[in-house]
């Protein structure tokens, strides 16, 4: 998916308005210029076909480097019009082919869901993810954007419990688990001796695991968007609460 601004669109029907009446005593370098502009378009836009049956008119618009200031003659003006004239079918194809998918309001900034995900998390956290958390976390945070709830929870799930192996990482240095699973891990921390996570901290691990990674894992359980917001606030206290659980374990200089 490849994120569009609509706009490009209204100003490229605006432009095409202008293109369309012609360039009838133009200067050849006002007519070069909106050539250049209306290919620009056509390739931003991706009108693939429209961008084929135009293609005459890169040859056109090179040959109107020279002398700028004169007009061009009336046959030019008139064969241009006839090309963009010509492509105005496959351009109505086309852009009849273009959807555009709104994204609806959720409870959190679209621009922090969709491009900026590590801002939802506490200023430090991202310095303890390892980056299959965080790309775990990123993709979570855009199918929320984008109405996939049930991705969403997938994704959170795999997030937090990555950060449970490097809780339990920092936390367990020897005769660990050989196949380390969130609730082993968990109870682990928990029944060792101190240094240790704080019992919130594991109680809220629980609670996760309980409440939302048993049930991502049936294959009947299908979340609303509503659920999938829930998950992601329980997530973002998780991974916060990790982060600094692990940040205290640094040895202070």
């Amino acid at each position: 998916m490849k994120e569009t601004d609509i706009y490009d669109f209204y100003c490229f029907g605006y432009n095409y308005r202008i293109w369309k009446v012609g360039f009838i005593n133009k200067k050849r370098s006002y007519v070069k210029n909106a050539i250049s502009e209306y290919l620009a378009n056509i390739t931003h836009l991706e009108l693939q076909v429209t961008s084929q049956i135009v293609l005459d008119l890169v040859d056109i618009a090179q040959s109107l480097t020279e002398e700028p200031d004169e007009k061009i003659d009336n046959n030019l003006a008139n064969q241009i019009k006839e090309i963009i004239d010509g492509a105005d079918k496959a351009l109505d194809a086309e852009l009849k082919l273009k959807k555009v998918l709104i994204v609806t309001p959720k409870r959190f900034s679209q621009d922090m869901l969709l491009k900026y995900p590590s801002k939802l998390l506490a200023k430090n956290t991202p310095k303890y993810m390892s980056q299959n958390a965080k790309d775990d976390f990123s993709f979570a945070a855009r199918s929320i954007a984008m109405n996939l709830s049930t991705a969403a929870a997938f994704h959170l799930m795999r997030s937090t419990e990555e950060m449970v192996k490097q809780l339990y990482f920092c936390y367990v240095k020897q005769n660990r688990i050989k196949k380390p699973m969130w609730g082993p891990m968990v109870e682990k921390l928990r029944s060792k001796n101190q240094p240790k996570p704080s019992s919130d901290l594991l109680d809220h691990l629980d609670l996760i695991r309980k409440n939302y990674r048993n049930p991502t894992q049936h294959p009947d359980k299908f979340y609303s968007i509503d659920e999938a917001q829930d998950q992601l606030n329980s997530t973002i206290v998780a991974i916060n609460m990790i982060s600094k659980s692990i940040e205290d374990r640094e040895p202070t200089e």
